[in-house]
């Protein structure tokens, strides 16, 4: 009995050890590297490898993004910064290339104006034919028109280009008639070089104008080109100060520029109505006339060569032989020459029409009548103000609004380009 346990005794220690088994055993799956405790621990440590992996990775990438903003950051700044040294060295080219030629104009003019004045030339003498008529002028007396283009036509330069006739004299296809003034102009400023004042030009016959105005402005003979101006010597009661006209007194009173409108191409003049007190009764007009009014003729509009626009009345017109002098019109009537108002007249040669213009805006047109052309060789401007207080400021110089782009047309003489 000793040594044989009892049933009961056995039954115990049987389940004790069917007990203990179980727990043997999970004891024993580590040691074999099984097991879902050693899984889950692998997982946990793969998962925040890749975790710290993923972060190194992100680290990288915004430090590679940060380097390329600020390469490109770098690149932008670096681009102004050559864009404004290019800049700046095109307008330091331009503005030292401006110097150069400005100095190289300065020097061309100096060497213009000196190839005339040799010391050993003053003595010698110009034999010319100038379309059949001859005439003789002293080669130092070319420099008394300066920048004429008579400079370099005669100069060593030059001169050989010049055609001859069959006795050697220069030969020049001008209008013997201008050449003529052109000549009787040097010869009077070379006489009286001394003089205080500066030579008058002779008078320009008025069959004469038009060929007078193409050749000075091809010669660039600066004399015949002066500015124009609002007559200065005049008979009427007209207050005229420069190129401004005030009425003093009722009544017509009538008054021209000093000189005819060019007739070498299209030309235009304008007037600002400064001062108008009484627009609706229509004492004021602006025009165009054959001649310059004189005696009587001042103190009214019905001029018998005269184109006038009349202020809230229209085209008034004279007439010539019992032939009207405008043959076709086609104007606005009625519109008021008003304080502030700007009236322009352009007259075109190639057509001879006559246009007008209120605030640079066209009112219509007007064509001379072809019967009576001999007596518009030339075109005075002329003004007539009626009411006293009436002030008109008139502009030779301004630009007709109608022009081309680099076709500029003004009332003034200028050098052919």
């Amino acid at each position: 009995q000793g040594l044989c346990p009892r049933p009961r005794d056995r039954g115990c220690s049987l389940g004790a050890r069917a007990a203990r088994a179980p727990r043997a055993a999970r004891a024993m799956l580590p040691q074999v590297g099984g097991g879902a405790p050693r899984n889950a621990e692998n997982e946990a440590r793969i998962e925040s490898c890749f975790r710290r992996l993923l972060a190194s990775i992100e680290s990288e990438r915004e430090k590679i993004r940060q380097t390329w903003v600020s390469i490109d950051s770098g690149m932008k700044t670096t681009g102004a910064e050559l864009e404004k040294l290019r800049q700046d060295t095109e307008e330091w080219c331009f503005s030292e290339r401006h110097k150069v030629e400005t100095e190289w104009k300065r020097l061309d003019r100096l060497r213009e104006k000196m190839t005339v004045l040799y010391p050993n030339e003053k003595g010698q003498e110009l034999e010319i034919n100038c379309s059949g008529r001859i005439f003789s002028l002293p080669k130092s007396s070319l420099c008394y028109i300066e920048g004429s283009y008579l400079n370099h036509m005669f100069s060593d330069a030059f001169r050989h280009n010049i055609p001859r006739d069959s006795k050697g004299r220069f030969f020049l296809d001008f209008n013997p008639g201008c050449f003529a003034l052109i000549v009787e102009y040097l010869h009077k400023a070379q006489n009286y070089a001394d003089a205080s004042g500066p030579t008058e030009p002779p008078v320009v016959p008025p069959e004469l104008q038009q060929s007078m105005d193409i050749l000075a402005e091809a010669l660039n003979l600066t004399i015949f080109l002066r500015p124009n101006c609002v007559q200065k010597v005049h008979s009427t009661s007209l207050e005229v100060k420069h190129n401004s006209i005030e009425s003093t007194h009722h009544g017509w009173q009538i008054i021209a520029a000093q000189d005819p409108l060019p007739l070498s191409g299209a030309a235009y003049f304008e007037v600002k109505v400064a001062s108008n007190p009484d627009s609706s009764r229509g004492g004021l007009a602006v025009g165009l006339c054959g001649h310059k009014p004189t005696e009587k003729e001042i103190f009214t509009i019905g001029i018998s060569d005269a184109i006038w626009y009349v202020s809230n009345n229209g085209l008034v017109s004279g007439r010539i032989d019992d032939k009207n002098v405008v043959a076709m019109e086609n104007l606005q009537k009625r519109v008021q020459f008003k304080s502030g108002a700007v009236v322009g007249v352009k007259h075109d040669i190639s057509n001879r029409s006559i246009q007008f213009f209120v605030n640079r805006v066209s009112i219509g047109v007007c064509t001379l009548n072809p019967e009576v052309l001999e007596n518009f060789r030339v075109l005075y401007p002329i003004f007539a103000l009626y009411v006293h207080g009436q002030k008109l400021a008139v502009d030779f110089a301004a630009i007709c609004p109608s022009a081309a782009k680099g076709a500029a047309i003004t009332g003034e003489r200028r050098p052919a380009d």
